[in-house]
């Protein structure tokens, strides 16, 4: 296991110097030597990079065609830098992450930006892994050091800052926070796109992972979710989504018809909040509703799509009009110290 000490030190090693802006091989073999590793041409046009560190050789990969619009001048992407590999379940995985992490921070300060990644990244989908794709990103001048979670383990990646920046604005999913000071970084704007299904599908995958996600990067969700009733037009709160290590999923029942409410509610799938342990969410995450689900903490990956289903199919019973009619509260874009979006939602945020 490497130490939080030796972490820190490849960290300063990383961005102890600039890189050319071409990054082009010459630029990464003189960074690969002031790194003190070992360069490894593959036949595939990718670089093996011997570092010597407990989480395996390091890998430079190349622009291809998939990158070429955000990285016209470049010849490499990124250097991938595995750190340490964790046992593969999902809490020793997040909780490393979360070390790792910590050491990053006390050498650079907060993350410039935080959050978890969508399926697709810069280099191509992304399947692995399967528990979540948390990332931190500490933006330093030119280049960004990016903490994120890789197949078996958390990876540094030494980046270009625009070009990651650029592929976000355009095509990045998940969700991620801006350092409340920094610049603020664009995002995709899919708000109210798609069916119902479409929605249950997004909120399903955001969920079935933000456990794990939550205890990665120890950023708190608290996400109030409104919803527009056909029958009287207006727009109560609905559902609370809490997560510390734990998802909690919030039932208010205000204003909704009959066939929602009560013995109805139950029968949806609803529980009351009262069968959970006393003291089971801090008191100034608990908004005391009436019906409260716990899904789980890391690890629990169908818990989130059941969570999806229930939160669809309460809606429409409730009189919601519209996939688009269900709304994310402004409130939940504001965890300090982080303003976060959340594209990969595609809910129109009020």
């Amino acid at each position: 296991m490497i130490s939080s000490e030796d972490i820190g030190s490849v960290v300063r090693r990383l961005t102890a110097g600039s890189v050319g802006p071409g990054w082009s091989e010459h630029d990464m073999r003189a960074l690969v030597d002031r790194l003190g590793w070992t360069w490894v041409a593959e036949p595939d046009g990718r670089v093996r990079v011997l570092t010597g560190l407990p989480g395996g050789d390091a890998e430079l990969v190349p622009v291809d065609a998939r990158a070429r619009t955000y990285a016209p001048t470049q010849a490499y992407l990124e250097l991938v830098v595995p750190v340490s590999r964790p046992a593969p379940e999902v809490r020793p995985q997040a909780e490393e992450f979360r070390r790792v992490a910590d050491a990053v921070r006390r050498v650079c300060g907060e993350a410039t930006y935080a959050g978890a990644a969508g399926f697709h990244g810069l280099a191509g989908f992304r399947m692995d892994p399967v528990w979540g794709r948390p990332f931190l990103r500490w933006r330093l001048g030119e280049v960004t050091v990016e903490l994120r979670a890789g197949a078996g383990g958390p990876e540094l990646v030494l980046q270009s800052s625009e070009v990651w920046e650029s592929w976000f604005a355009l095509a990045g999913e998940g969700f991620v926070g801006v350092l409340e000071g920094e610049r603020p970084l664009d995002h995709p704007r899919w708000e109210g796109h798609g069916t119902w299904e479409d929605l249950e599908l997004g909120l399903g995958g955001f969920l079935r992972t933000l456990a794990a996600e939550t205890v990665a990067t120890g950023i708190v969700q608290s996400m109030p979710l409104y919803g527009r009733l056909a029958h009287d037009n207006s727009g109560p709160l609905l559902f609370s989504i809490t997560c510390t290590d734990r998802l909690y999923v919030d039932y208010t029942e205000y204003r909704v018809p009959e066939a929602a409410s009560g013995a109805n509610a139950a029968a949806l799938g609803w529980t009351p909040r009262e069968a959970l342990p006393t003291g089971h969410l801090p008191a100034d995450l608990d908004g005391g509703a009436p019906w409260r689900i716990d899904a789980g903490g890391p690890g629990d990956l169908q818990a989130g799509t059941a969570i999806a289903s229930l939160i669809v199919r309460t809606a429409r019973a409730a009189g919601v009009g519209s996939h688009s009619d269900l709304l994310l509260g402004g409130e939940a874009e504001f965890r300090s110290p982080y303003r976060i979006g959340f594209p990969g939602l595609r809910m129109t945020v009020v």
